[in-house]
């Protein structure tokens, strides 16, 4: 009885531990620093929180390409259906086989916050989808590497889209009425010149209808465009496999990412792993934030929210590299935060942040899986006592005060349940006073005759 009750409190005591720490399916990593930001708060008072139970509902979807958060909120997922970029997908000469038709499932899925889907759309319309942006208006801008184009989709066509009562009238008014109001490219036909793109990947929209296009996997450069598609300028090539990029080069310019108030331009470049800033009015370089030790050789998406960058590496031969999000200050490069699911991710494809930076989405290509993060105060993840424990080691979260905190907590609550099993032990034992046998006057006489 004795043995089973301290197993009980063993276990208790490495329960009690682990919810305390891992509440919410939480992770503190090491590389929270101290700083101001987020309304005053120290960097080291925030976490980020991965949400499993978004969306509520995962019909089938085919290879996650892209995600974009719309001006009310809403996050709009871009998927392939069944079709697969494969080996054979384009031949030598990056031409699509248009034959195959067009995608006939819808690849535009969109949820609400609490992750129910709220409209689907984009039926027999796109061939390979590639990269998906939602700017300020609500206008839908979304590249087709197969089609080799850059197509703009008018917010007010969306939302007449959302209102239709029935699928059926749903379908039939995308079919004949949801039409690009802008589109750029010439269908199936690569190129490298003023009016065709190469397998376009990525497109940024400034306040004023400006836009970025990063033509991507053939052609390696950024184009910048005016709102009605005339092109105002460009720069870039594709850098030397082997040798130290140069500021203006790239080797698959994968993402784009803006800061209208710091005037500048992010891109992803992919296979040099790292991020590369310019400035927006006339694409000089200006800064590079690259770390092949923790962030590793790719980088397939970045995006930006009140001074942070929010990027997302890709699987490598390294042991030592995660697959993660990570968080960078936009201003001295270092890196705030990492997060991810319990497991690492597989495919990481695209990443979108909210405006004020609190809601990150993150899109698995080749495993059909979105993802919700938030960032939040520690006092809202952890146990008092555990948040108690930490703040009094300065206020920095690293890995051996994890440790510490762990071995603390656990001799805490293990030595409440052997309190607890002592009083227990001693309410068992029989009480001498109880069974105690007193002999009379006449009894004693006796013992003694």
């Amino acid at each position: 009885m004795v043995h089973l009750l301290y197993d009980i409190a063993c276990c208790i005591s490495v329960l009690f531990t682990y919810l305390c720490l891992a509440e919410a399916n939480y992770e503190f990593y090491p590389y929270l620093e101290r700083g101001t930001s987020y309304s005053g708060k120290n960097k080291s008072d925030y976490g980020i929180e991965w949400n499993p139970q978004w969306p509520k509902n995962i019909e089938y979807m085919g290879q996650l390409s892209a995600v974009s958060i719309d001006p009310n909120g809403n996050v709009a997922i871009f998927h392939r259906g069944s079709r697969v970029w494969g080996s054979t997908t384009f031949n030598i000469q990056n031409i699509f086989d248009k034959e195959e038709g067009p995608i006939r499932e819808n690849t535009v899925v969109l949820f609400n916050k609490v992750g129910e889907r709220i409209l689907e759309w984009g039926a027999y319309k796109f061939y390979l989808p590639h990269g998906l942006t939602i700017d300020m208006h609500g206008n839908y801008w979304i590249t087709d590497v197969a089609l080799h184009q850059v197509l703009k989709f008018d917010a007010k066509d969306i939302e007449m889209m959302k209102d239709l009562p029935s699928s059926r009238k749903r379908q039939y008014n995308q079919e004949k009425h949801l039409r690009p109001s802008l589109i750029l490219g010439e269908a199936f036909v690569p190129g490298n010149d003023d009016k065709r793109f190469c397998k376009p990947t990525a497109v940024a929209v400034e306040n004023n209808g400006d836009f970025f296009v990063s033509d991507g996997y053939c052609n390696a450069r950024i184009l910048k465009f005016n709102a009605k598609g005339e092109r105002i300028l460009h720069w870039g090539r594709e850098s030397i496999y082997g040798q130290t990029p140069l500021q203006n080069t790239f080797n698959v310019p994968h993402a784009l990412a803006l800061a209208s108030e710091l005037n500048l331009l992010f891109v992803a470049d992919r296979e040099n792993g790292r991020i590369v800033s310019f400035y927006a009015t006339n694409g000089t370089f200006h800064k590079e934030y690259k770390n092949p030790n923790i962030i590793g050789p790719y980088i397939y998406s970045v995006a930006y929210a009140k001074e942070k960058l929010h990027l997302i590496n890709g699987p490598t031969t390294r042991s030592n590299i995660r697959v993660r999000g990570i968080v960078l200050d936009v201003n001295s490069g270092d890196i705030l935060y990492k997060f991810g699911p319990r497991l690492d991710m597989h495919s990481p494809h695209d990443i979108a942040v909210s405006e004020n930076g609190t809601e990150i989405y993150v899109v698995e290509l080749n495993r059909y899986i979105p993802y919700k993060f938030s960032l939040k105060l520690r006092s809202e993840l952890l146990s008092p006592l555990a948040l108690s424990i930490l703040e009094n080691m300065n206020g920095v979260v690293t890995t051996e005060k994890i440790v510490i905190t762990v071995i603390v907590l656990a001799a805490v609550v293990l030595g409440f349940c052997m309190v607890v099993l002592a009083f227990f032990l001693r309410a068992q034992e029989p009480d001498d006073e109880k069974y105690e046998y007193r002999l009379s006057p006449a009894e004693m006489s006796k013992l003694f005759d």
